[in-house]
């Protein structure tokens, strides 16, 4: 089996608590060859990170562009602050480089779509890593709805309150404090709440959306309560907040039943009465899985294509900038 050699670029919270706890358990698939960080001593630091844990140890380059031109890599994994991704991806891929890059894919659905049609122009493949496409619990609900468990499908109501203290570690980032991204913390974590809507549901056709900003931490807007309907027809109503701390709340109402999504199971009542364990999974891992056989076979890139990223960035483009009004996406995106 071909090994991928990779470049892991920026080695912060998501290279060390995410990526590398996937990678470790893919030695058979991947090997990291290559870092290099912001500074030296946080891209040595996590050198020495894989060299403990795998007994390889890879190269410390002093910036991207010495790795870029090392010919060390097959691919580049970047886990960098959001207004450097599309930059770095054009960066690799002019050096005949395939990329997996943590989401969102931009800071906004203007340099979001560039990227999307740059992705068009090669055959490399550019992998917004978005791990919520893979989980089963949103992919198992999706099943269910197909196959009729609540009967037609009418709502969706998710409530996140996220409540993330001075202390958090994502907070105490320092490009997260002044962010380049549209809506901050909205952005950056909703995207994931977008993609397993969309998993579940299909594309949305409008959105409308209120912001608030109740702290004075979070470098941004950090409340958004928003309606939207799918191309399908389903209502939905999205609501989080990063600033408020309470209990989630996820529901799926149909024609003959609902789905209800706990910490723990997915249950269904009406039509079928049925409660499913959830599953202990590393979806981190399944995305690494997945942008393997996309490199090393014909399968398309499919959860980790950039016009689908972009649909999860538009989402909330649209819902910051609607101040109450429908807001069409693809237009949104035609239009940027």
């Amino acid at each position: 089996m071909k090994k991928i050699r990779l470049g892991i670029v920026g080695c912060g919270i998501a290279a060390r608590e995410l990526h590398f706890p996937a990678l470790k358990e893919l030695t058979d698939k991947f090997e990291i060859v290559a870092v290099t960080s912001r500074t030296r001593e946080h891209a040595e630091d996590f050198a020495k990170l894989v060299s403990e844990t795998l007994g390889s140890t890879p190269q410390v380059f002093n910036s991207y562009e010495e790795l870029l031109l090392s010919k060390q890599v097959d691919a580049v994994d970047l886990t960098l602050p959001i207004e450097l991704n599309v930059p770095f991806i054009k960066q690799a891929v002019e050096h005949d480089l395939h990329v997996i890059c943590e989401k969102p894919i931009s800071t906004d659905v203007k340099s979001g779509k560039e990227l999307v049609e740059f992705s068009l122009q090669t055959n490399k493949v550019i992998y917004i890593a978005e791990n919520y496409r893979h989980a089963f619990k949103y992919n198992k609900i999706r099943e269910l709805l197909y196959e009729g468990a609540v009967g037609q499908p009418i709502f969706v109501d998710w409530h996140l309150w996220i409540g993330m203290d001075k202390e958090n570690k994502y907070v105490k980032t320092t490009w997260r404090q002044v962010p380049k991204h549209i809506g901050g913390f909205l952005s950056d974590g909703g995207v994931h709440h977008v993609a397993a809507l969309r998993v579940m549901l299909g594309d949305i056709e409008w959105v409308s959306g209120q912001v608030k900003r109740i702290t004075d931490y979070l470098g941004d807007v950090d409340f958004l309560s928003t309606l939207f309907e799918f191309k399908t027809g389903v209502v939905g109503n999205y609501t989080v907040s990063y600033a408020v701390k309470g209990e989630e709340y996820f529901e799926i109402v149909g024609t003959e039943g609902k789905i209800r999504l706990t910490p723990s199971s997915i249950v269904l009542s009406g039509k079928v009465n049925e409660e499913i364990p959830l599953i202990q999974e590393n979806t981190f891992k399944k995305e690494f899985e997945d942008f393997y056989e996309v490199l090393t076979t014909e399968k398309p890139n499919v959860l980790g294509n950039p016009a689908e990223a972009l649909k999860d960035l538009a989402f909330f483009e649209a819902a910051i900038k609607s101040k109450g009004e429908k807001v069409e996406i693809e237009r949104l995106i035609k239009d940027a």
